[in-house]
């Protein structure tokens, strides 16, 4: 039924548990597990008059690309299913679903982190925005803790 599965990671504190069940629904299916970073872009996220230049934007960030390998290798540790993992920049959400379309991606297994009231319409959700626009299946975990 499955055979491509995309779990975006963000490592926060839920990733592991979240990384497991994506990893466990892969082999239940013998499915490819992607898991997949989004790392923003930069150019965002920078003052008009940044002493940061496109060459050293471009080095920040691969050397966040670096870090992002390293949290990568820590959480599929004692995952039994292969993986392969990607890394993009960009807005987040925007990625995630081009990818599932450039991958015909199967079924996304991905965390929320439970925002509510204020806070939600503040920052907003990837998981909701993915949820709205995926052209395939869902499957969001609340992390533990969280109440409906």
């Amino acid at each position: 039924m499955f055979k491509k599965i995309v779990c975006p990671v963000d490592f926060s504190e839920f990733t592991d548990d979240i990384v497991k069940y994506a990893a466990n629904v892969a082999k239940k299916y013998d499915a490819e597990l992607h898991l997949f970073h989004v790392i923003p872009n930069l150019n965002y996220f920078t003052p008009y008059e940044s002493f940061l230049t496109p060459e050293n934007l471009i080095l920040v960030e691969k050397n966040i690309e670096k870090e992002v390998e390293k949290d990568f290798e820590k959480i599929i540790k004692g995952i039994d299913t292969p993986v392969k993992k990607v890394i993009k920049t960009g807005v987040t959400f925007v990625e995630i679903i081009d990818y599932i379309k450039e991958e015909n991606i199967d079924l996304v297994v991905m965390g929320t982190h439970g925002r509510s009231g204020i806070e939600h319409i503040l920052i907003g959700s990837v998981a909701e925005k993915i949820l709205r626009k995926s052209p395939c299946p869902v499957l969001i975990i609340r992390p533990k803790g969280k109440a409906l």
